[in-house]
């Protein structure tokens, strides 16, 4: 079952079906009953925050620094419990102004100056590319887990030509999902609910993926979470590996964490999309504020337990725990859901993110640069019609015949 031509079928079933679902979802918001005027819709799209790190990196790093990976979830749950005070508000002045990027959110705090609008775009692009490129790298790397254990990934990931990459079409794919749900609107304000639907659909199969995975861990490898933890117990390296004092940084770096957690929450491109632009009513953050902090305790629920076996079991790469566990125990349905899932955490990242950084580049860079060499186009014709027209006035009083009546026009 396990075979590249079933995994590969697989996948790109799935990316059919968002095509399908973000087709659905414009079809309906022409029809008048658009999808994201529900509240739910809407809190199932900001957990596009929970990308691959958060589905296979959380295990990793609960593995390598105990508890300190919530501190990347409890600076969202922060703000969004917060969003009445501050998220409301943003949305309210990009309403007001047709804000459709955090580029344009910060370059209108001072007066919409274009060039700190433009500074924040290169940032942004400078930024997220290499996370976007982590992304495509993490559905490489749980296809090879995948198709290759018990071998380990790195062996397999030998150099290939790029038609070979499994993650240079999706990309391609994606590229294509972009363009036809994204960006193929000449007004950059106008919402994306065909996008917005597909992302709060990836948001469910994402969390139903590692929430299966947990349960199976806990009451199937082990014989429940007491099981686990007296196993854990019994091991004293694990205890030490797991604890408080395994936190970098120690509070200073706590609260370090939390605060950069907080800011990036606000701020990265795909969630200023998905958190202001995307809005619909601002009444929706009412129910975000409660359930998107639900969701993000559902998806850790289970995040050091899956820690706890793999390295009970010495499950590898701690960062393919969610993979290896359930592969380790002979399964061959479960991994596949697990690559979906992380599939869906993946490619909602990208989808998102690329929109909102190529509004930018486009609103921030691109169309500055082509106003401007226009004027300087017209400027220049105009400057050339001048000379001209004064060469031609020159000339023809020079050889004006001396009986002329009037000087030349």
């Amino acid at each position: 079952m396990r075979t590249d031509t079933v995994v590969l079928s697989v996948a790109f079933g799935y990316l059919a079906l968002l095509f399908v679902i973000a087709a659905w979802g414009d079809r309906r918001a022409e029809q008048g009953r658009s999808l994201i005027g529900s509240p739910t819709v809407y809190a199932l799209s900001i957990a596009v925050y929970c990308t691959a790190w958060t589905f296979y990196g959380s295990v990793g790093r609960a593995a390598q620094f105990g508890p300190s990976f919530l501190l990347i979830y409890l600076g969202p749950t922060l703000a969004m419990l917060l969003s009445p005070f501050l998220i409301r508000k943003m949305v309210r002045i990009a309403s007001a102004q047709r804000i459709t990027s955090i580029a344009d959110f910060i370059s209108a705090r001072y007066g919409k100056s274009s060039s700190l609008g433009a500074l924040v775009a290169v940032i942004a692009l400078i930024g997220i590319t290499p996370y976007i490129t982590l992304q495509l790298k993490a559905i490489t790397v749980s296809h090879a887990v995948l198709i290759n254990y018990p071998q380990a990934p790195a062996l397999s990931l030998v150099e290939e030509a790029f038609w070979a990459d499994k993650s240079f079409w999706v990309a391609l794919v994606l590229a294509v999902f972009i363009i036809l749900f994204g960006t193929r609107h000449l007004d950059a304000s106008e919402r994306h609910e065909g996008m917005v639907a597909a992302i709060a659909f990836e948001s469910l199969v994402k969390l139903v993926a590692f929430l299966s995975v947990g349960i199976f861990v806990v009451f199937v490898l082990f014989h429940g979470p007491g099981d686990l933890f007296a196993q854990v117990a019994a091991s004293p390296d694990l205890v030490g590996a797991l604890g408080l004092e395994a936190v970098p940084g120690g509070a200073s770096g706590w609260i370090g964490m939390l605060v950069l957690a907080f800011l990036a929450f606000i701020t990265l491109p795909r969630q200023f999309q998905v958190l202001v632009v995307e809005n619909v009513d601002e009444r929706h953050l009412k129910r975000a504020s409660w359930l998107f902090p639900l969701y993000l305790l559902a998806i850790n629920l289970f995040v050091i337990p899956i820690a706890m076996a793999g390295m009970l079991l010495s499950a590898g790469d701690p960062d393919s725990y969610v993979l290896t566990l359930p592969l380790s125990a002979g399964l061959e349905a479960l991994p596949l859901l697990v690559f979906i899932g992380g599939l869906s955490a993946a490619t909602g990242m990208v989808i998102v993110e690329t929109i909102a950084l190529s509004t930018m580049v486009s609103n921030q860079l691109i169309m500055p640069l082509l106003l401007r060499s226009r004027r300087l186009h017209l400027g220049s014709r105009g400057e050339l019609a001048g000379w001209l027209l004064g060469i031609r006035r020159v000339a023809i009083v020079l050889i004006a015949p001396p009986w002329a009546s009037s000087p030349a026009p």
